[in-house]
């Protein structure tokens, strides 16, 4: 039950990263033919080729003759290439994205005073030391603030003997103590 309460179904979670890291791909993959496209036709701009085209005899030099297969290979390519280059960046900025995301929000509930929040992660998600330590640091800050509250506890059972100023820090420190969920 745990496992498929942390299981992520939308894949666009930090939106402008994910889309920024496929987009940056998806250049790359189109440099990439352009710049293996430019390499062929250039290195065989020197060559000449011969063949028949309505029977007749045709000499063209190499580079023009393979141009247009150079191109269509290249477009294939460029397709194949980035639609498989969406789906792994889609999936890779998905491992990188989704976690941090998931700490974002426990760090955020953390901050409301919620101390008894915990960092839970996929057993394969590579930050998952981190929020082992920011589990740790909770734990210490919820063992922390429940001695103060307990200090405080003792101290207020104590307060008639105490001066009024002293009852009322003793107060005020009580009602910021109890914003904190221990």
């Amino acid at each position: 039950m745990e496992e498929n309460k942390n299981r992520r179904r939308n894949y666009y979670i930090k939106k402008d990263f994910q889309r920024n890291f496929i987009l940056k791909f998806c250049l790359l993959v189109l440099l990439g033919s352009a710049v293996s496209g430019s390499i062929i036709y250039l290195m065989s701009k020197a060559t000449v080729t011969t063949s028949f085209e309505n029977l007749r005899l045709v000499i063209k030099s190499t580079a023009d003759y393979i141009l247009p297969a150079v191109l269509l290979s290249g477009f294939v390519v460029i397709m194949i290439t980035g639609i498989a280059a969406i789906f792994i960046t889609l999936f890779t900025s998905h491992k990188i994205a989704g976690p941090l995301y998931r700490i974002e929000k426990d760090i955020n509930e953390i901050t409301s005073g919620n101390l008894r929040q915990e960092f839970n992660l996929r057993q394969g998600d590579e930050i998952r030391p981190i929020a082992e330590s920011l589990n740790e640091m909770a734990h210490f800050l919820r063992d922390e603030i429940g001695g103060l509250k307990k200090a405080l506890a003792d101290l207020e059972s104590a307060g008639g003997s105490l001066p009024p100023e002293v009852r009322e820090k003793i107060k005020t420190l009580k009602t910021k103590l109890d914003k904190f969920r221990t």
